[in-house]
């Protein structure tokens, strides 16, 4: 029998050959409705330029991004009621360290994120974000722990973000505890002259829950939102400077309603001497118009 499918084989493929046919794909019986716009995608990156981001860039992007995850899990457990909170970031790449201030920081109300940027090596950049000592809170609500680990690629065209944030429940004192994996595309086209660089990407927020003896479970960060972010970032060169991010809330249906906005209008960015500069707010609530 073997023999037998052995020459039944080899007469197909010399059939194929000799016809100079190609293997025929079988058509799915339905289009998937979001390939128009993934292959749009697509083609809008294959057509750009990589960003030019320095190093203190890499680091003020790096803590807006954390900025924004941090406010992503607040909303899990504590709501998406509309808040409205002053934003500052500040970086260096003289020695890779950079500060997101969140409504005024650390012991004043608010949370203070630090940054350090890793050498950069062949094959690309880590930044490393932590929450600051001291109180921290977002609307009243105790930031215990925000340790990220994120990273760059070598062309600045990949961020991959992932980060353990706990928040304290402030009444009944309990830790809850949360992850945050990001992948985000950026890639840089010039528009009416001037040079943009844009982002695109999925985050998912994760809960842990504890390890069950009834349903034999073992401790998990289970997936419990999923967001989209876009982005939009211009550099100061000679003009205003600014920065947009929009993230929105996809999963669960019921809550995707909830957003986050990150603004710095014109003239809010700064970069040049080796420093990158961002002040503005993040807007995070329900029906924001985008």
């Amino acid at each position: 029998m073997k023999t037998r499918n052995h020459h039944l084989n080899a007469f197909a493929a010399g059939v194929a050959l000799a016809m100079g046919s190609l293997p025929v794909i079988a058509q799915p019986p339905v289009v998937n409705p979001v390939g128009t716009s993934v292959r749009a995608i697509m083609a809008v990156e294959k057509a750009a330029t990589a960003p030019s981001f320095n190093r203190a860039e890499q680091t003020g992007l790096c803590l807006i991004e954390s900025v924004v995850s941090l406010l992503a899990a607040r909303t899990n457990d504590f709501g998406c009621a509309k808040r409205v909170y002053d934003l500052a970031v500040f970086t260096t790449d003289n020695d890779g360290v950079g500060q997101a201030e969140i409504a005024y920081g650390v012991n004043e109300g608010g949370t203070t994120l630090n940054a350090t940027l890793s050498p950069t090596v062949s094959i690309g950049t880590r930044c490393k974000v932590n929450e600051a000592e001291g109180m921290n809170l977002l609307s009243g609500v105790p930031v215990v722990d925000y340790d990220g680990t994120h990273g760059w690629n070598r062309t600045n065209e990949i961020f991959y973000s992932n980060a353990k944030i706990d928040l304290r429940d402030p009444q009944t004192m309990s830790i809850i505890n949360y992850s945050e994996a990001k992948i985000k595309d950026y890639y840089k086209q010039v528009l009416n002259g001037k040079a943009w660089e844009f982002g695109w990407g999925l985050e998912d927020i994760n809960k842990f829950r504890n390890a069950s003896s009834v349903t034999n479970t073992p401790d998990f960060y289970y997936p419990v939102q999923k967001w989209q972010d876009l982005s939009w970032y211009t550099h100061e060169n000679g003009g205003e400077g600014q920065l947009n991010v929009r993230n929105f809330k996809m999963i669960p249906r019921s809550a995707s309603a909830c957003k986050i906005f990150v603004e710095v209008p014109e003239g809010g960015v700064f970069n040049g001497s080796g420093e990158f500069e961002a002040t503005g707010t993040v807007t995070v609530g329900p029906n924001i118009v985008y």
